[in-house]
């Protein structure tokens, strides 16, 4: 059982040694649940609710300095919602915006949503872009889908969008894109605005079959006042002869954190 202890509206819970060996030894597309907080809370795969698990609720990637009395948050890709779970607990005053396009995964997301109560949660099934139109939309049916990824041998699906800056007219406390590859599109309509957002988190991806961006984003984020901060999310061992990829085409994945001097 998962524990959950709350001190100065922190997190701290963890899974065991079992529990976590557990999912490991899952195969990808493996459906389930955990006890989180004395509730059930489902995943749609449990080797990607491990590697989520371990990033935003034991490693706390998503916490920030919070100091509105009600903070505004926009979640871009809450997939089944480990992080909008750790932005309600943890800023329980907040409001919280949460887009995922996926269909079997929004439905995840919203079952989870409402087992925990999470009122200042709103949810959107609908992919963030640069306007409000209709895409194709393809998927790794683990960890994310794709507007601007291509996987052989699928056929795509569409989703609809909304567009970003749009909701990004007010101070905004923080702004999570994870978003498999939209991120330079989305980012660069909305540059204007990001004047309005005090922390950031965005994860880059690098595709073979792409032009490179990362810095692009660096420098939207260098002009509007930010200071960043680079992690490897995935990286090839020996980056000048590996070819290896993290799935059909993504070859590189850099968490970048930015926020205000």
């Amino acid at each position: 059982m998962l524990k959950f202890l709350k001190k100065k509206s922190k997190i701290e819970i963890n899974l065991s040694e079992t529990q976590l060996e557990d999912l490991l030894k899952q195969k990808h597309g493996v459906k389930g649940s955990i006890v989180v907080e004395n509730k059930i809370f489902s995943f749609h795969d449990a080797r990607c609710f491990y590697d989520t698990y371990c990033e935003v609720i034991k490693n706390k990637i998503y916490q920030f300095n919070n100091f509105s009395s009600k903070p505004y948050i926009i979640d871009c890709g809450a997939n089944m919602g480990l992080s909008v779970y750790f932005f309600s607990k943890q800023y329980p005053n907040a409001e919280i915006l949460a887009f995922e396009p996926e269909e079997p995964i929004f439905e995840v997301l919203e079952k989870n949503i409402q087992t925990y109560s999470l009122s200042n949660v709103k949810a959107f099934k609908k992919a963030v872009w640069d306007s409000e139109t209709t895409l194709q939309f393809y998927t790794d049916k683990g960890m994310g889908g794709s507007i601007e990824n291509t996987y052989k041998n699928q056929q795509p699906s569409t989703v609809e969008t909304l567009r970003l800056a749009d909701f990004l007219n007010k101070k905004t406390d923080m702004l999570k894109l994870d978003i498999e590859g939209a991120e330079y599109v989305v980012l660069k309509d909305c540059s204007h605005l990001l004047k309005n957002v005090e922390n950031l988190f965005v994860e880059y991806h690098s595709y073979v079959n792409k032009e490179q961006h990362l810095d692009d984003i660096l420098q939207i984020l260098k002009s509007n006042g930010f200071r960043y901060h680079l992690k490897e999310s995935y990286s090839r061992k020996r980056p000048l002869t590996d070819r290896n990829l993290i799935c059909e085409n993504m070859e590189m994945a850099i968490n970048i954190f930015a926020y205000r001097k």
